[in-house]
């Protein structure tokens, strides 16, 4: 009788070789030699290598998620967009996989992207334009703003800091570039509870698309 396999342990290798070795090295015989498995067996959990890679990219989005909320929580501002800007850009940081796949290997984050959804898919690093005016209806963003137009420069500023990385100084990095977004977008607001429902409204509904 086959001995139960640790699926995070395999998706901790696929990992592994991805950061050190890049996308391309992670193929089926690689993977299931860090993972101490045989690849009929590796095939018999994920029953592809697509299929592997969109349970490793899940657990990366949950894990970007968590850290998200978390410091959301603990913001009193957090429902803010400036503030939702921070935290995530922070979490992204936070998390080597996601940078890389983002940042420095996009074509293989579309080809896992095809994988689970069939389609080619160009991932964007700031909020859509629709969240913004969600934010909007909930009182947290001005309404005399453009919703494209801020969509449109986080998209641009966030690549461009991650790009760059890493910063000497990358919380400095981080408030300056929220301070823009606080200045321009944020609503004149105390209680931010509303902003927070609204995003994890947003990005649960994200995951289910």
């Amino acid at each position: 009788m086959a001995q139960p396999v640790d699926v995070d342990a395999v998706l901790d290798a696929a990992s592994a070789i991805v950061l050190n070795d890049g996308f391309e090295s992670a193929n089926l015989r690689a993977i299931a030699a860090r993972a101490r498995i045989t690849e009929e067996r590796l095939l018999e959990l994920f029953h592809s290598p697509g299929q592997l890679f969109v349970s490793l990219l899940n657990r990366e989005y949950s894990g970007m998620f968590k850290v998200i909320v978390d410091h959301m929580d603990r913001d009193p501002l957090g429902g803010l967009l400036s503030h939702i800007y921070r935290h995530t850009l922070g979490a992204l940081h936070e998390r080597p996989l996601a940078r890389l796949l983002y940042l420095t290997d996009p074509v293989a984050l579309n080809a896992i992207l095809r994988e689970a959804h069939g389609f080619q898919y160009m991932p964007k690093l700031g909020p859509r334009a629709e969240f913004i005016d969600m934010m909007k209806r909930v009182g947290m963003v001005r309404h005399d703003i453009d919703s494209r137009s801020i969509s449109a420069l986080i998209t641009a500023v966030s690549a461009g800091a991650a790009l760059t990385a890493p910063h000497e100084e990358l919380d400095h990095l981080v408030d300056g570039l929220a301070t823009v977004l606080e200045r321009s977008a944020d609503a004149d607001v105390v209680d931010t509870s509303a902003g927070k429902a609204a995003f994890i409204e947003y990005a649960t509904g994200l995951t289910a698309e």
